[in-house]
């Protein structure tokens, strides 16, 4: 454990002096607020290491046992209740009323309210000692290596410093076993001795791997949140982050609607669904799109999208009642698609996939690989075992990393855009300098020229050159005006990429 960590409990006084031990050593990076106001949150660093403090609102001893009092009221009387269902706070409010009303005890809740129901919600509906990190929309990623050692975070803006210490511990076993088996059931699944690992969907599409006791963890029982973002980045957002040129949003969206296949690929963490998901926004508001994934993690506002997510089974020997990623996507050749996209390749459904392309549907997925080459290695052999004379199918590989630019700054930029020729010859499209943090090309004339893909939408269609180069110009000049506005938004760019295809269709019926 680090020196600055020492020994605290997750709520009241004893937080607060661990906090004060903390922090007085550290330098401050930033202090905000989540949970309405109530949970202050201080991040800072020291000697390298960051820190991630979580300051909860302290209750008093007579507010603490006024809780205690509450919480044991609160579950004795719950009872099935539609509202609980369909909104659970409400729920809580009302039953907290009733409670109060007829214990007598309005005038000593009064002045405590807020912390009160912050802590009825915290325990009795939310993730506990944890909800103040799923609360915080910075943060990516919650891990729990084991008992006796604090919580770690993945911060957005301070990815640089990668995993920063909270002041969040779990002391005893037993109470970190119970906690799990807890968000497993609010998943929907089982984790025990017997199962000791689960992968869970959490309430708010939140992901979350367990796994139980020490049967395969021997520092004790852990937990890995990889937190779901209700509103994900847009093409926009990644414009205006530097993360991609409106000139390759533009490319990629005339790919995308002449039925392209775009392989995204990068290390872990790199932004490969977080560029996919902003990309599938550019697809026709009006086409059919199946997304297929074995967690949920993709989110589109097309009104023709069905997200189909496998189902895996947990008895031993049993697999006849498993669908996973081969079943669903040659599921999805009978949906009459106009689109299939793969959360992540890394098995037979490779085969799949490559077969829906060369029927015609337009393609896209992520790969765990570092360039084009291994890419192709990997996918032609084992357990993927494509032929190589399928990977010629592939439109475009999109290469994405994240890059430390110094020590307390870290980015992710597409490095490399290839258009593929065959299985072992493809042409360096975009390249990303890295001295000058920009891309190459950014003229529309030198990428058409360039570029084989654009040439074959020309010969498909029979559409000229002039013609094309007046496309990607408007969609470049498009994306621009949004980003240049303000206009990032997932709902709002949504928006404005339908009146785009309306203001057109209604153009040509004139």
């Amino acid at each position: 454990m680090h020196p600055l960590l020492v020994k605290g409990e997750s709520r009241g006084g004893d937080l607060h002096d661990l906090t004060l031990q903390l922090t007085r050593y550290f330098r401050q990076l930033d202090r905000y607020y989540v949970a309405n106001g109530l949970v202050e949150i201080v991040v800072g660093e020291h000697e390298g290491v960051g820190y991630y403090i979580v300051k909860e609102p302290e209750l008093t001893p007579d507010e603490a046992k006024l809780y205690r009092e509450l919480l044991e009221e609160l579950r004795y009387r719950a009872k099935p209740d539609r509202l609980l269902l369909l909104d659970p706070m409400k729920y809580l409010e009302e039953k907290l009323r009733e409670v109060v009303g007829e214990l007598e005890i309005a005038s000593r809740v009064y002045s405590s309210r807020s912390k009160l129901l912050y802590y009825l919600k915290r325990d009795l509906l939310a993730f506990g000692p944890l909800e103040p990190l799923i609360e915080d929309p910075e943060i990516e990623d919650i891990s729990i290596e084991g008992i006796n050692k604090p919580a770690r975070v993945f911060h957005r803006r301070f990815s640089a410093y990668d995993w920063l210490y909270t002041n969040i511990v779990f002391r005893e076993e037993e109470e970190l076993n119970n906690y799990l088996i807890k968000l497993a059931h609010m998943g929907g699944k089982h984790v025990s001795v017997a199962y000791p690992i689960a992968e869970v969907m959490l309430p708010g599409k939140h992901r979350a791997t367990i796994t139980f006791a020490r049967e395969v963890t021997p520092h004790g029982p852990s937990l890995t949140i990889r937190k779901f973002r209700e509103k994900p980045l847009t093409i926009c957002h990644l414009v205006s982050f530097n993360t991609i040129s409106s000139l390759m949003a533009a490319y990629w969206w005339l790919l995308l609607e002449n039925k392209a296949f775009l392989m995204i690929i990068g290390p872990m963490a790199s932004g490969k669904t977080t560029l996919l998901n902003s990309l599938a926004m550019l697809l026709k508001p009006t086409w059919k799109v199946v997304s297929i994934e074995d967690v949920a993690e993709l989110n589109l506002l097309h009104l023709g999208w069905k997200p189909l997510v496998s189902r895996h089974t947990y008895l031993i020997g049993e697999n006849l009642t498993e669908i996973n990623l081969f079943d669903l996507v040659k599921l999805s050749f009978r949906e009459r698609a106009d689109f299939i996209i793969v959360g992540e390749v890394r098995g037979e459904e490779a085969y799949a996939l490559f077969q829906a392309a060369a029927s015609g549907h337009g393609c896209a997925c992520t790969f765990h690989s570092s360039n084009f080459e291994s890419m192709v290695e990997r996918l032609t052999s084992p357990p993927l075992n494509v032929g190589a004379g399928y990977i010629d199918l592939i439109s475009n590989v999109v290469v994405v990393k994240r890059i430390a630019k110094s020590k307390r700054h870290a980015i992710r930029r597409v490095t490399e855009v290839d258009e593929v020729k065959s299985y072992d010859q493809y042409v360096k499209l975009f390249t990303w300098n890295p001295t000058e943090d920009n891309f190459t090309p950014d003229d529309p004339y030198e990428l058409m020229d360039k570029s084989l893909e654009l040439r074959r939408i020309m010969e498909s269609t029979g559409i000229s050159e002039d013609e094309l180069l007046a496309e990607l110009l408007e969609r470049k000049n498009f994306i621009d005006s949004l980003v240049k506005n303000g206009v990032l938004d997932f709902e709002d760019v949504y928006s404005h990429l339908r009146s785009f295809y309306y203001r057109r269709t209604s153009a040509h019926e004139r």
